[in-house]
């Protein structure tokens, strides 16, 4: 019989969305976790000299040709406590940039997990409540990066191609929970 729901299948999205409807969850809406992810970039944004590099790289060489100048100009004169002092206090200043940290741009990345202790306890609830109805279910952690700092993560929980948002989080402050 064609119609007799023998060969009947849920796709992966049908089981992921019952599972979590079945769980008396909420899923977060991925259009807010986009408007986040897009908030934050805005909020992080790249520093000064990160962005004017090109410029900051043509200031360093200008410095330190003068640096050079001002080393061999006084010593060609004999004035070589002048010339020294000069030169080594140019070179400081060109070279000085090299040990300021640079704010680069602000990144996001994802990551497969299975520990959920680095979850805050509402949203590690909501996960493990989803893993106890669909036993095949994996978690991802969305991770925003600032030059190896962590600033604002969130839980996904991928069971196939299907994906659905259980939560995010700042710190302790929980943003929005399944």
């Amino acid at each position: 019989m064609p119609f007799d729901g023998a060969n009947f299948v849920l796709s992966e999205h049908d089981l992921l969305d019952s599972a979590v409807y079945e769980s008396g969850l909420n899923p977060i809406d991925m259009r807010f976790l986009d408007r986040h992810k897009a908030e934050q970039i805005r909020r992080h944004p790249p520093g000064w000299a990160y962005r004017h590099q090109q410029a900051f790289a043509l200031a360093q060489v200008a410095v330190l040709l003068a640096s050079v100048g001002l080393f061999v100009v006084p010593l060609s004169a004999h004035e070589v406590p002048f010339g020294f002092v000069a030169g080594l206090a140019m070179f400081g200043l060109g070279s000085s940039a090299l040990f300021f940290p640079v704010k680069g741009p602000a990144r996001w990345r994802e990551r497969p997990t299975e520990d959920l202790n680095e979850v805050p306890a509402v949203i590690r609830q909501s996960a493990e409540q989803l893993q106890r109805r669909l036993p095949g279910v994996g978690f991802v952690a969305g991770e925003l990066y600032q030059e190896r700092v962590r600033l604002d993560p969130y839980l996904v929980a991928e069971y196939g191609n299907a994906r659905v948002v259980l939560g995010i989080w700042d710190g302790d402050q929980v943003i929005a929970c399944a």
